[in-house]
């Protein structure tokens, strides 16, 4: 009975030593086979990062850009976007860019601020921006700075975080010149109409304070009606013709682009000599000024912010994501920021297209020697 109790008892350690063997096994080929697929990734990873930085590849490994416009319901916002997708088209073809989304709110501040969320739920490499609110978008901003996404404001702001990049304009300093033009052709003193942009759009604040720095230096000026024509000719002029049976005076009409030829239609329609109204370098009025200037001593002047403004964003952006060394604010001033035509110069752009705008489009070079020292 003992040896045959010992001989179990012999087997049985004999088992637990096979299990255990057979269970050592694995752990100890555990880490050759699980070893490579670790270090691959590692490996792998600065060769699939370093052609999106620097020298992005042809076959769409580029970045993605979204770009938030929150009105494109005038010339100006529609030809900031036709600059914007040429110079995205080119990027696509030339492998910077895998790709682009634009997104319209309509200037619907909580609809902006839901697609930049999904702009950064997309995962985009970095967005720019046309606001509708100087703080309204704020919270969304932030999220993208906190997400990694750089966001470039450009055109309609400035807005109130310092969660982002912004090129601006000198508002005030820009329509400070026409403002000036009209007080000195009206010799300090006249009935003027003002017409706003977008109300809650920083730039119209800013546009108007310039205005109204202007005019104030002279108390012979009377503002005698105010309307928003949301850069828009066929609303300026509908809101214009509202308010001319309560002005039997007029001398002069100063907006902030794209309100001048609207303005004009509402003179004649109303049977009304047309006063002193500041162009905003759309084709309608500058053709229309052309003519008149043919047949009589009518003077005025015209000028713009450039709608460049956006594809510019989409050159910053690019830097930014490239590893270039860029300003949080930069100014959009010169030549590029605002243009200028008088009547010595009117008549080179009589046959601009109605609803084009006369501009200089900038270059990277020019970016880089302008905005970012």
């Amino acid at each position: 009975m003992k040896a045959k109790l010992r001989v179990i008892f012999t087997l049985l350690i004999a088992l637990v030593l096979v299990i255990s063997l057979v269970g050592c096994t694995p752990a100890a080929e555990k880490p050759a086979t699980e070893e490579p697929a670790a270090e691959e990734p590692a490996a792998e990873e600065p060769a699939a990062e370093e052609p999106a930085a620097e020298e992005p590849a042809a076959d769409g490994e580029g970045y993605v850009i979204g770009f938030s416009n929150s009105f494109n319901g005038n010339t100006y916002r529609q030809i900031e976007e036709e600059e914007f997708i040429k110079l995205a088209d080119q990027m696509v073809a030339d492998g910077t860019l895998k790709e682009y989304t634009i997104l319209e709110s309509n200037q619907d501040t909580a609809k902006q601020v839901a697609q930049i969320e999904s702009l950064i739920l997309d995962g985009v490499d970095a967005i720019v921006l046309d606001p509708g609110s100087a703080a309204g978008l704020n919270g969304a901003i932030e999220k993208s700075e906190e997400a990694g996404i750089p966001v470039i404001v450009v055109n309609g702001g400035p807005v109130t975080t310092d969660a982002c990049y912004q090129i601006n304009f000198p508002y005030e300093e820009i329509i400070s010149v026409p403002a000036q033009f009209v007080a000195d052709k009206l010799n300090g003193e006249g009935k003027v109409i003002v017409i706003r942009g977008i109300a809650g759009v920083p730039a119209d604040d800013m546009f108007n304070k310039g205005v109204m720095d202007v005019f104030n230096q002279y108390p012979g000026i009377e503002v005698v009606g105010e309307v928003y024509g949301e850069w828009t000719g066929s609303v300026a002029q509908q809101q214009v013709a509202s308010i001319l049976p309560s002005c039997p005076e007029v001398d002069a009409v100063i907006g902030e682009g794209g309100d001048a030829y609207g303005a004009v239609q509402a003179f004649e329609a109303a049977g009304r000599e047309v006063p002193l109204v500041i162009g905003g370098n759309r084709g309608n009025f500058l053709s229309w000024w052309a003519e008149k200037a043919k047949t009589s001593d009518y003077e005025t002047m015209s000028w713009v912010t450039n709608p460049w403004a956006a594809a510019c964003g989409l050159y910053v952006a690019v830097d930014i994501l490239n590893g270039v060394e860029v300003p949080r604010n930069m100014e959009f001033a010169g030549d590029i920021g605002g243009a200028y035509i008088y009547n010595d110069t009117v008549q080179q752009y009589a046959d601009l297209p109605a609803d084009g705008i006369a501009f200089v489009p900038g270059t990277p070079e020019w970016i880089r020697e302008n905005l970012y020292k």
